[in-house]
C-alpha cells in the first residue's frame, strides 16, 4: 500500500486502532532521547570555587595601572608537597616598569617564589 500524504498515513495508522500503540511509541522514544541527553539528570549547578589563577588574576587586576589580568601558575611536587614553580601574568599595564614592580613583589609574597620565577607579559589586543 502506498500513500501520497502524511493525512494518509495518519487515516491508515488511526482507523485500524494502531493510533494508541503509534502514540506510545513515540512518546517512549522521545523520553529515551531526552533521558540521552542528560535533560532529566540535571542537577542545579553549585557556584563554584575560583581557581588559584582566577584568584590571583583578580587581585593583581586592582593594582594602579594593571587593567585586565590573566594568571598562569605552574607547580612542582616537592617532598610530596605541590608547591608553586612559577607564575605568569598577562596585563594591560605590562608595559609600565611600576606596573612590572608592584605584579613581580605581590606575587613573590604570595607564593614566596623568586622574581626569577615571575613573568609578565602584555595582554595581545
Amino acid at each position: 500500500m502506498r500513500f501520497k500524504s502524511v493525512e494518509e498515513i495518519k487515516k491508515a495508522l488511526f482507523s485500524k486502532g494502531y493510533g494508541r500503540a503509534v502514540a506510545l511509541i513515540a512518546v517512549g522514544a522521545l523520553l529515551i532521547m531526552l533521558g540521552n541527553t542528560g535533560v532529566f539528570n540535571q542537577k542545579e549547578s553549585e557556584p563554584t570555587a575560583p581557581t588559584e589563577e582566577e584568584r590571583l588574576s583578580d587581585i593583581c587586576s586592582e593594582i594602579n595601572g594593571v587593567g585586565r589580568c590573566r594568571a598562569m601558575i605552574t607547580y612542582r611536587d616537592k617532598g610530596g608537597e605541590r608547591e608553586v614553580f612559577a607564575v605568569i601574568l598577562l596585563c594591560d599595564g605590562a608595559d609600565s616598569l611600576s606596573v612590572r614592580r608592584d605584579l613581580t613583589s605581590l606575587v613573590c609574597s604570595l607564593y614566596g617564589i623568586g622574581a626569577n620565577r615571575v613573568e609578565i607579559f602584555t595582554i595581545n589586543e
